[in-house]
């Protein structure tokens, strides 16, 4: 493979790696802080038994959601440790190239 290819396929996976990091933080806020604020908005607002069902799934819906979004860090994370490891191996294997000689 090309220099060059390496360099953009190697930027090219760490950039989405950063978005879909970003992602899961802004899904988390919102598991965390924003689901959270409705939920406390409802709950001084309506007082029922349907109330208190409707409140134990939003909070079930929060968690899942914090739940999904640590999911996405951990992909993040995952896809730039293996594009660091592809990024080492590709140049090892152009230096490896330009020696040996047949």
């Amino acid at each position: 493979m090309q220099p060059q290819t390496i360099e953009m396929h190697f930027t090219e996976i760490m950039r989405l790696a950063r978005i879909l990091n970003d992602q899961a933080r802004t899904l988390k806020t919102v598991g965390e802080e924003e689901l959270m604020q409705i939920i406390r908005e409802n709950k001084s607002c309506w007082n029922s038994e349907c109330a208190d069902i409707l409140l134990q799934k939003e909070v079930r819906l929060g968690n899942e959601l914090i739940r999904e979004a640590e999911k996405l860090e951990k992909t993040a994370l995952e896809m730039e440790t293996k594009a660091k490891k592809m990024y080492q191996s590709e140049w090892m294997n152009v230096c490896l190239g330009t020696i040996r000689r047949y």
